[in-house]
């Protein structure tokens, strides 16, 4: 029941709805005392009435720790949800009925029992419908948008693809299908070697498999998968839980088995990394606008002619293209010339470092030595293609060097800084720099994100690895 940080959402979402259960306990009493019964209210019984309240609270997270299976996620249906917190209220008011009994609370109205089920389930109804309301407006605008690959069962497939094609507000859409008749081995390893060449060319967030599918096949796309970080999940047939991490949904008549691609990758700690992204980069452009000016006088003041921002392709999440933005540091003509100087590079693999780059302008110098070319990078956070911890953000020239388990950097979000960056940023070779960033993603956590921001200040104060 309790799985620790792989249910975060879950347990934030039982809070939610424990406070809606508490308020709808307030103003049962509220409405029992004051409109139905008001010559029974004493101070007396208002304290009865209050003291019990810690007791609901109680009772109601229990019951909803136990019915609970999931909320306001594109992959879940509001009548379900309905069903639990139905399923939620009946027990804890039967909960309640057998304290109350043990205790021989007589003073608690009956009136009470009718009122707070009803109006704990109404509240819980309104949030949930808020949220699955909200939420789907959102991603009918194309925010938000999961790109899916499904392969498998030929029929099932296009059932599942034409199930996604109607409720656009589940915010998905079918990038790819890989119909696979059962036996026929060969277009299944065409089918494997097709997608992986797809998960290298274009943005996929998940990979379905609609089963039946041949064993081989199957144990291929979730290697691959696993390898390259991707979310994979099963649309079942009479088949059992695969994965000793996992969930089963029902999809629109569906079941969907999720197995995660990493144990990190939840929802509610998601939207924590996000909201502290936000606010961290907001106060980092508020504090860092004079240097920030200052330093486009001097970019401008250097060369003129010249623009102050460099942007450039990089690669984010899941093989998504994004412009990237820091303060110009190199002559206007600096990727012409890199061919010229390729001979210099001192890093191993597809990245590109020399020192004491002839292409770095004087005052690039500085802003490099400082760690102060990167400032507008805050801007790609707040937008949200970037994160304030994660994997530096690759070059697609880059992307296209890596070995396939190298990809996996490309499960999360680019980041401003890293293990990397605090570990010597050039003075690390590649083999050591992809290292260092599974290791952030097998060990990612808010308190560790934290830690890295903490001790990026001292090693950029300290310049050590900055070119």
């Amino acid at each position: 029941m309790f799985k620790g940080w792989t249910n975060r959402w879950d347990e934030i979402a039982v809070f939610v709805d424990t406070g809606a259960s508490y308020l709808a306990y307030i103003l049962a009493v509220h409405l029992y005392l004051v409109l139905i019964n008001p010559h029974v209210a004493t101070m007396q019984l208002v304290g009865f009435y209050f003291s019990f309240s810690f007791v609901v609270i109680l009772v109601s997270w229990v019951a909803l720790k136990l019915n609970f299976k999931g909320y306001s996620r594109r992959w879940n249906q509001l009548p379900a949800e309905m069903g639990m917190l139905l399923l939620s209220n009946l027990g804890s008011v039967t909960a309640l009925a057998v304290l109350i009994f043990a205790f021989k609370a007589t003073w608690f109205s009956r009136m009470i029992f009718v009122l707070f089920p009803a109006l704990a389930f109404l509240f819980q109804v309104f949030v949930h419908t808020i949220a699955k309301v909200g939420v789907g407006k959102i991603r009918l605008t194309g925010r938000d948008q999961r790109h899916l690959v499904v392969m498998g069962h030929p029929h099932r497939v296009e059932t599942f693809s034409h199930t996604v094609d109607l409720v656009p507000e589940a915010g998905m859409r079918v990038v790819a299908v890989f119909p696979l008749a059962l036996g026929d081995h060969e277009v299944g390893n065409l089918a494997v070697r097709d997608l992986r060449r797809l998960l290298a060319e274009t943005v996929v967030d998940s990979v379905v498999l609609v089963l039946p599918i041949t064993d081989d096949v199957m144990m291929e796309v979730l290697s691959t998968c696993r390898r390259q970080g991707k979310e994979v999940r099963m649309v079942l047939d009479e088949v059992g839980v695969l994965a000793r991490r996992s969930r089963l949904y029902d999809f629109y008549g569906n079941s969907v088995l999720v197995v995660e691609s990493w144990r990190h990758q939840v929802a509610a700690r998601a939207a924590i990394k996000r909201a502290m992204d936000v606010v961290v980069a907001s106060l980092g452009l508020i504090f860092s606008l004079p240097i920030m000016l200052t330093a486009a006088v001097a970019i401008k003041f250097e060369d003129p002619s010249a623009p102050i921002l460099f942007g450039q392709e990089r690669v984010g999440l899941n093989g998504r293209r994004f412009r990237c933005y820091k303060f110009r540091t190199m002559v206007p003509n600096a990727e012409a010339l890199r061919e010229k100087l390729s001979h210099l590079n001192v890093m191993s693999g597809p990245v590109f470092k020399i020192p004491d780059d002839p292409r770095v302008t004087r005052v690039g110098k500085f802003l490099r030595r400082a760690s102060l070319d990167e400032l507008p990078q805050l801007f790609n956070v707040v937008k949200g293609d970037m994160s304030m911890v994660g994997p530096r953000p690759a070059l697609p020239a880059e992307v296209m060097q890596y070995d396939e388990a190298h990809r996996r950097r490309l499960s999360v979000k680019p980041g401003l800084t890293c293990l990397w960056q605090i570990s010597g940023r050039s003075e690390v070779d590649f083999k050591d720099w992809m290292e260092l960033d599974m290791e952030y993603i097998d060990s990612w956590s808010i308190g560790l994100d934290l830690k890295i921001m903490a001790k990026t200040i001292p090693a950029v104060l300290q310049q050590k690895g900055a070119h």
